[in-house]
């Protein structure tokens, strides 16, 4: 049997309370950036593959949620899914685990910058909420918590788009966010733990309700470059099957004080060569 680190998560009254640190989202109503819903679609509707089953029919799904300028255009972005592949051959069609999993969209990374805020990160670099940037607001929630809003909130367009493809409950589900691989000098953590996965395997226990903020950081030295943090879920009651893996990418650039003198350095090797 495999042992692995289970970490509960802090009951809801402490997470609204660390909704006023420095390091969980940004207020934007009642909508947050991250979600984990059920997919609920059986079969694939349009496109080459229209009527064949939905492969990620009954699993978890890591959602961001996107919201529009017109509200009744919010709709979700799902990653980690399962998807076909080449020619329609029916029960014989290829699949493959879609190559868009990861967060941000794009070829942009989420930058770790250094902290002044006096808490547990004071001098570490973390990535740091940003109101402009919907990909920096790091809380994730279950779907659930976008039901009962009235017709024509923002909350309500969101919770039933793509025809409502998300909007299942995850009652009973003990929904688990397990840790699949980090960048080494990366770290996982929240508003007041420094480090929540410390293996691959480790997994953090959400149960069917939740909102989670983590905190991605690095130590103020770490090397200029690209880190990520690749995740997926599980439901340890079965009820729902796994999500695929999703990531989030994250890079170091260079403080400018040390870039320029990287600059005059190179430039000082050069003229001696000369």
């Amino acid at each position: 049997m495999k042992l692995k680190n289970h970490i509960i998560a802090f009951p809801r009254t402490a997470l609204l309370l660390a909704v006023s640190l420095a390091f969980t989202a940004i207020s934007q109503g009642a909508l947050v950036s991250y979600y984990v819903g059920i997919d609920s679609l059986v079969n694939v509707a349009s496109g080459t593959y229209a009527g064949l089953p939905n492969l990620n029919n009954g699993k978890l799904t890591f959602l961001y949620a996107h919201p529009s300028a017109t509200p009744a255009t919010n709709h979700y972005h799902s990653k980690g899914l399962m998807r076909y592949t080449g020619l329609n051959l029916g029960a014989a069609t290829a699949t493959e685990a879609s190559p868009h999993n990861h967060l941000p969209e794009g070829t942009r990374r989420l930058q770790l910058t250094i902290a002044s805020s006096g808490g547990i990160y004071d001098g570490k670099r973390v990535v740091a909420p940003d109101a402009a940037d919907s990909f920096s607001l790091l809380t994730i929630e279950d779907t659930g918590k976008l039901s009962g809003f009235a017709a024509g909130t923002s909350e309500a367009f969101m919770f039933n788009s793509s025809g409502g493809r998300w909007n299942g409950a995850l009652t009973g589900a003990d929904v688990h966010l397990e840790l699949v691989s980090l960048t080494s000098g990366l770290n996982v953590g929240d508003s007041s733990t420094l480090n929540l996965f410390i293996n691959p395997g480790d997994d953090l226990h959400l149960e069917d309700s939740f909102s989670f903020t983590p905190v991605f950081w690095t130590d103020a030295s770490a090397a200029p470059g690209d880190y990520t943090a690749v995740f997926k879920l599980t439901d340890e009651n079965n009820i729902f099957g796994d999500s695929g893996n999703f990531e989030f990418r994250m890079t170091v650039i260079p403080e400018p004080s040390s870039a320029l003198l990287g600059a005059f350095g190179a430039l000082a090797l050069l003229r001696r060569k000369r």
